[in-house]
């Protein structure tokens, strides 16, 4: 009995050993996570603000709280997604992660910027 569990023991240090060591894309990075939660949230506002509109009932102050539950399920399915991607392109994930969060915080940027600056005419 006591070989069997030195046997058995020393069998799952070997199988533990093989395993792959990367484990590959785990989690969105937070500025992805930032853009997202912002992102939808605005979304789920203006959803609510149309459907105010749409049927005379004032739905704007449930937009927080319905982001707030929807955006982790939201989250969770683009990391179920990212797992599905190989090891070896993790990298170039990431960089196409952090240069739409760039493009996306730039083109913000320009938006804000182009209503709320000063006309220098």
């Amino acid at each position: 009995m006591k070989k069997v569990f030195v046997l058995l023991v020393l069998l799952s240090f070997i199988l533990s050993a093989c395993a792959p060591a990367v484990q590959g894309l785990v989690a969105l990075p937070d500025e992805a996570r930032l853009l997202v939660l912002s992102l939808f949230t605005a979304g789920v506002t203006w959803v609510l603000l149309w459907l105010s509109m749409r049927f005379g009932v004032d739905l704007a102050g449930y937009a927080n709280a319905i982001a707030a539950a929807l955006a982790p399920v939201i989250i969770t399915l683009i990391e179920l997604g990212l797992k599905a991607i190989p090891p070896a392109f993790d990298n170039i994930v990431l960089t196409i992660i952090h240069l739409l969060v760039l493009l996306i915080g730039s083109l913000g940027a320009f938006f804000l910027f182009k209503r709320k600056a000063p006309s220098l005419r």
